[in-house]
């Protein structure tokens, strides 16, 4: 490949990883990368630990590297109260607030953390709630991804 602006690297939380991480994010400004998992260690099975979103902070900051976007995948298993989850909202208004709705994904994550959430909980959260606009759901649940892979729809 010798355009490198079309380049993306998927780098997966948690947060330790994405430490020794910044350093090759800062070194290729023309490389897109995209954070999974929201950077931070959820858990596989239940309980939910007891500060889930104590890394938020080393999150947040990421969010100065313009050339990297974040997968909101498995914000659901963070939650310490049961579906539907309300407790997920305020440590993702700061996200959404570091990143912008232009650099955020979102994604189920229930492959991985079935044993925590199902298809069903790990959607309607983002779907109904009344924490994000039209235009930022649309965003959050596809546009966004569209762009971060350059993906269009083909029209038929």
């Amino acid at each position: 490949m010798t355009d490198r602006s079309q380049a993306r690297l998927r780098i997966l939380g948690p947060v330790a990883y994405l430490e020794r991480g910044t350093a090759v994010i800062d070194r290729h400004p023309d490389v897109r990368f995209i954070i999974d998992h929201l950077g931070i260690l959820q858990p596989r099975t239940p309980p939910t630990p007891p500060q889930p979103w104590a890394e938020l902070p080393k999150v947040l900051d990421l969010a100065r590297r313009k050339n990297a976007v974040i997968k909101v995948t498995g914000a659901c298993t963070l939650s310490r109260e049961p579906y539907p989850f309300n407790d997920i909202w305020d440590p993702l208004a700061r996200l959404f607030d570091a990143w912008g709705f232009d650099r955020c994904l979102w994604g189920t994550d229930w492959t991985r953390a079935f044993a925590v959430v199902n298809y069903e909980q790990a959607v309607e959260p983002f779907r109904l709630t009344d924490r994000l606009s039209d235009r930022e759901r649309a965003m959050l649940m596809g546009g966004t991804c569209a762009k971060a892979y350059g993906w269009s729809p083909k029209h038929r």
